[in-house]
Formats: C-alpha cells, sequence, structure tokens
C-alpha cells in the first residue's frame, strides 16, 4: 500500500481526486497530539499524530482544501451550499493536548477544529479507560494472569473499570510526568476559557462507554448528561454529538431518536468515507488521522483514496 500511495502523491493523483471529486464533505477525526520525540514510544497510542506532522497536514489542507468549522459545513451540506473541497476537523475524546499542541498549531494556519468531550473525565480528571487498559498491559510489574481485563470494545463500561480498578492505582503512581501531561484530559476550566472563535467542544457521550454494550436507559443518560454538561461550559448551544468508537452496530436508531429529541443537528461516526447531500445526518462520516500517516498515507486518506483501495480488496478502513 505504502508504494501506491507515494506513487498517487508523487504523480498528482491527489490533484485530480481533489478535482473529481470537490462537492463532498470530508470530516477528519483525530484524538491526541504529541511531541515528536515521543511518537515511538509504546505507550503512545497509535491513533495520535506528533506535533510536526499535524503541521504539515494542516499545511496540506491550506493548499489543497477549504477548512471550515463542521457546525457550518454542516449547515452548509445541508441546504446544497457546500464549497469545493470543504474539509473539518474533528477530535475526540477532549485530551489537554488538543489545546496545549493542536491549537497553536490552528490558530497559526487560522483552522477550526471541534473538539467532542467525554465529560466525566474533565470533571475527574481521570484517564480515559482505554488508556488505563492499555497502561496496565504495558506496566512489567502486572501479573494479568491473575486477574484478567475486561475487553474494553465487547464488556461494559462498569465491567472495565471493575477489572482495571485492582491495577490501576500503583500504575497510575508509576506514571512518568511525561506521561500524564500527554495523556491527561481537559479540565472544566480548561474548556471554558478556550478560544470560542476557533474551537468548538461538542459532546462524546459522558463516560465513553460504547453504547452498545450497555442498557437503553444508560445509553440515554450518557448522551443526556454530556449534553447538558457541555451546554454549561460553553453556554452555547449544542447541536454536534460523536458517537464513542463509532463503528457500524455501536450506535442505533434509539440513540439517534434521543439525540433528535435533544436538539442534536448531526453526529459523527467512525466509519470511513465522505459525505455528501444524501448522506444521513446523524451518520456522517469521517477519514481517521494516526501515527501510521506519513504525508503520502495523509494524501491517500483525505482524498479518499485509501478507503477507495480498501474496498477494492475487500478489506475495512479504521
Amino acid at each position: 500500500m505504502r508504494i501506491l500511495y507515494d506513487s498517487f502523491s508523487k504523480t498528482g493523483g491527489d490533484k485530480l481526486l481533489w478535482k473529481l471529486d470537490s462537492s463532498r464533505l470530508r470530516i477528519l477525526c483525530y484524538h491526541g497530539i504529541c511531541a515528536d520525540g515521543l511518537t515511538k514510544d509504546p505507550w503512545i497510542p497509535q491513533y495520535f499524530v506528533g506535533a510536526s506532522a499535524f503541521e504539515k497536514q494542516l499545511q496540506y489542507l491550506g493548499r489543497n482544501a477549504q477548512v471550515l468549522p463542521l457546525r457550518e459545513a454542516v449547515d452548509r451540506l445541508r441546504d446544497g451550499s457546500l464549497p469545493p473541497r470543504c474539509v473539518s476537523l474533528t477530535f475526540d475524546d477532549g485530551y489537554a493536548n488538543n489545546l496545549e499542541l493542536a491549537y497553536p498549531l490552528l490558530r497559526k494556519y487560522g483552522m477550526p477544529a471541534t473538539i467532542f468531550l467525554s465529560s466525566t473525565y474533565m470533571e475527574s480528571g481521570d484517564f480515559f479507560p482505554f488508556l488505563k487498559l492499555k497502561l496496565i498491559q504495558l506496566d512489567g510489574g502486572v501479573d494479568l494472569a491473575k486477574a484478567p481485563l475486561a475487553d474494553y470494545k465487547s464488556a461494559t463500561l462498569d465491567e472495565v473499570n471493575r477489572t482495571a480498578a485492582p491495577w490501576w492505582p500503583e500504575v497510575r503512581a508509576r506514571l512518568s510526568d511525561a506521561q500524564c501531561r500527554t495523556l491527561r484530559p481537559l479540565s472544566v476550566e480548561e474548556v471554558k476559557g478556550a478560544d470560542a472563535g476557533l474551537i468548538d467542544f461538542g459532546p462524546h457521550s459522558h463516560t465513553h462507554c460504547i453504547f452498545k454494550n450497555e442498557t437503553p436507559e444508560r445509553r440515554r443518560q450518557e448522551i443526556r448528561t454530556s449534553i447538558r454538561k457541555v451546554n454549561e461550559w460553553t453556554s452555547r448551544p449544542v447541536h454536534l454529538f460523536s458517537y464513542p468508537n463509532g463503528q457500524r452496530g455501536d450506535f442505533g436508531e434509539p440513540d439517534k431518536q434521543v439525540l433528535c429529541a435533544e436538539g442534536i443537528q448531526a453526529a459523527v461516526t467512525g466509519i470511513c468515507g465522505a459525505n455528501n447531500g444524501r448522506s444521513e445526518l446523524l451518520e456522517l462520516k469521517r477519514y481517521p488521522v494516526a501515527l501510521y500517516h506519513d504525508d503520502a498515507g495523509f494524501c491517500a486518506e483525505v482524498t479518499g483514496f485509501r478507503t477507495a483501495l480498501l474496498a477494492a480488496s475487500g478489506r475495512r478502513a479504521s
């Protein structure tokens, strides 16, 4: 694949795709940004992006695309006024590094972004549950044979937290300053103090549980609580939502009905692809951006070339 991506980029294939497929909304899904010197550390999540790579990606978008706030892009997708080569930037979860490292670059290039928050962690300062599992697994002092961890993607969040609880306090105490700074969530005060002209916030559930694993009542409360919290912190109407994990089957029609009742106009998923005027607004697709995206890989991702190749080979983009 990498050879194909390099060839695609060097021969101007991306320019052709931008021209031929200019009417769709491309939404990019980021999570965390880390210092360049940390990108090879095993504790850095693969869905992070190094700061220098992120800047190069913004430069590429500045040359080839029109970056709009997701709120505006959705409105214009709906009314048919979307400009050509439109891209929106999103971040999931609510890492503090979104403001510490990503925001200065967004401001430098004048590019807006939407950060979707899993609201309970802004209040508690606790690490996201999937990070706890990863850090416990990497810790050499933990014998998981005695008490295995639950699988985050298939277990209830209560079960995930229950199996992590015996190990987490001692693992947390051994984390370095770099780990704590890089992986911590935003605080409520940081959310309140963010540049509202460039950064928009949206809900991403309250605890980042995967809806398919939870009861209907838990799912409703996750949605309602996170919407209420983000509205309270930003003093702005909340119209956008991001599903945790967000793959097919992770959410369903009952969740969309709750979103509609709460005034949500559009929701983003983790499903790969771009969006047009016929797209379901409560199932908007996004392109993921992660450590494995070099310059050519990012070019192939944002244009949809990578997704098309994977679809042709019978594989699913992730």
